[in-house]
């Protein structure tokens, strides 16, 4: 559908020059500029507006920053750079989504009076108010030097989100009196040296710490010991008793990870000696978000010549990512898909053997290619069952009555299934564990057979109660991203270094006015490390959704890094 261009009416127009008269540096008169450094038109909750700002400059050819431009404050809050929507839009859907728990087509609606928007960019929107979220944090700074000495010391508490398949923990350290964020970063290598830099900023604040509350981990107790060995330190209780349903959970899960750990038994001493040439020992976290996050962003980096041990490196990466395959029950597998994604790999692995021998690329394809053979046929038996189900739900997804359209009807629906049925009935020379399968839709249709239907007949009763479950599991996960529980899932794994943080406002004009206070370039740091966290994601979504075109750029580049050595 093409995009529709907005019809916006401007009610009022407004340009702004600096607040500030004389250069702070040598006292001499600024000079206001000729032209506009930017201007848009902005929607605001009051109305549309053409915000212009003109900046002023020092032209004292003596002083140090002569030339340097002081923008207006006032222009800057108004909105951010690269969003025609006014800062108090961006604080409303934060508080809609924050305080209220509206999904997104809820605030669409609510927002449907006051601004042109689409639902797609209340999400974006949103992402610009979690930017904005983690700056807030970091303005409470000073607040820290204020109750340490009010209380005589800060009182920490660390704390680890358990990681998604081969994800990264997000540890974070908090302030307990006044319930701030401190730092929150995310560690791909958790050990008592990178949860020591993690407390780095913290101890630099050179403030008394009076004790600190956490997970009795051995890489944490010696990061503690380590980095504040004078301080007295809790361990979390309920830590303890999830550790202890740690073999538990472990001997469940064995049963349904055969070929994968046997998989990684044979490539574990290949994958540490390829990531270990790549590694040089720094273990520092990568800070994204909290009270004291906020450094100079380092220069881009150019761009290296590829190497083969690169490409190789990578394919490790797709190897660890497909055996990280999660399912979701009970229509998601794992196994099917991870072991489409091996035989993918190992088809990518030898077409880049046949341009250039790799002793590490050979032994990986070899274990490929010995050990997935003996996984074809449960696989082939396990799709085959799939299927039967997937075709039972094709059919069960017909069309339901409305008032103007009475639908196929309960009759016709069960006729197909019947049908069906009847013709998985007739199938001959199934396997042992493909005839044992077949039973159970029989036996199961039989037992439901009176409640699958009525829905094709009764206009409005829906055909499940998933949207009322995905309520219930939507409030769950409010509670989980305000008190920090593991297992989140994905989406969750992607903000929740954001979402943590908790706003202090009791509206959401209040909301409005703490945004204000953010200047562009505190909220463009914080919004370089946002995008930096969401890009990792990058390869994970490419690699699911868009598996070959990924192999086919490793074949490229293994391509040009052979024929360039």
């Amino acid at each position: 559908m093409a995009k529709q261009a907005k019809q916006l009416v401007i009610q009022s127009r407004y340009v702004y020059n600096s607040e500030i008269q004389t250069c702070p540096h040598c006292g001499t008169l600024l000079q206001p500029q000729a032209y506009y450094q930017w201007r848009k038109t902005v929607q605001q909750l009051t109305g549309v507006a053409y915000i212009a700002h003109r900046a002023s400059e020092c032209v004292n050819s003596e002083c140090i920053p002569v030339g340097r431009m002081y923008p207006s404050a006032r222009a800057q809050s108004v909105t951010l750079p690269g969003c025609t929507y006014g800062r108090d839009v961006i604080a409303q859907i934060g508080w809609w989504r924050e305080r209220q728990h509206w999904d997104r087509w809820q605030i669409h609606q609510a927002l449907q009076t006051q601004v042109q928007v689409s639902e797609r960019e209340i999400d974006y929107l949103y992402t610009r108010y979690e930017a904005l979220r983690g700056c807030l944090e970091q303005l409470k700074t000073p607040a820290l030097r204020r109750i340490a000495q009010e209380r005589g010391g800060l009182l920490l508490t660390l704390d680890g989100l358990a990681p998604e398949g081969a994800s990264e923990q997000l540890w974070v350290v908090r302030e307990l009196q006044l319930n701030i964020t401190l730092v929150s970063a995310w560690l791909s290598k958790v050990d008592h040296l990178s949860l020591a830099a993690l407390l780095k900023p913290v101890i630099a604040l050179e403030l008394p710490i009076l004790g600190t509350v956490s997970d009795k981990q051995p890489c944490l107790e010696k990061a503690l010991d380590l980095a504040c060995p004078a301080v007295p330190h809790m361990w979390c209780q309920s830590h303890y008793l999830g550790n202890a349903m740690d073999p538990v959970y472990e001997r469940d899960l064995a049963i349904k990870t055969e070929l994968r750990q046997g998989i990684r038994k044979e490539i574990r001493p290949i994958v540490a000696e390829i990531l270990s040439q790549n590694e040089d020992g720094d273990c520092t976290p990568q800070l994204v978000s909290g009270a004291l996050a906020d450094q100079p962003l380092p220069p881009p980096a150019e761009p290296l010549p590829i190497e083969p041990v690169q490409v190789v490196r990578e394919l490790v990466a797709d190897l660890k990512q497909a055996l990280g395959r999660k399912g979701r029950a009970p229509f998601n597998l794992s196994g099917v898909p991870m072991f489409a994604d091996l035989l993918a790999l190992q088809n990518t692995m030898g077409e880049c053997l046949q341009l250039a021998e790799e002793p590490h690329l050979r032994s990986l394809y070899a274990t490929l290619s010995r050990t997935l053979p003996n996984y074809a046929t449960p696989f082939k038996e396990v799709e085959q069952a799939q299927t039967w189900v997937k075709d039972i739900a094709a059919i069960l997804d017909a069309p339901l009555p409305t008032q103007n359209d009475p639908g196929p009807g309960a009759d016709a629906v069960a006729r197909q299934v019947a049908h069906y049925l009847g013709a998985l009935a007739d199938q001959p020379t199934l396997s042992p564990w493909l005839t044992q399968t077949r039973r159970d839709p029989f036996a199961l249709t039989d037992r439901y057979w009176t409640g699958l239907f009525p829905c094709y007949d009764i206009p409005g009763l829906p055909r499940t109660n998933n949207e009322l479950e995905s309520l219930f599991g939507q409030t769950r996960r409010q509670f989980r991203r305000r008190l920090g529980i593991s297992q989140l899932r994905e989406p969750i794994l992607r903000h929740a270094a954001w979402t943590i943080l908790q706003i202090e406002a009791s509206s959401s004009a209040e909301l409005q006015q703490e945004l204000e206070r953010i200047d562009v370039e505190h909220y463009q740091r914080e919004r370089s490390r946002y995008e930096k966290r969401q890009e990792q994601f990058h390869h994970r979504h490419r690699w699911r959704h868009r598996r070959d075109a990924v192999l086919q750029q490793r074949l490229a580049d293994w391509r040009q890094a052979v024929l360039r050595c």
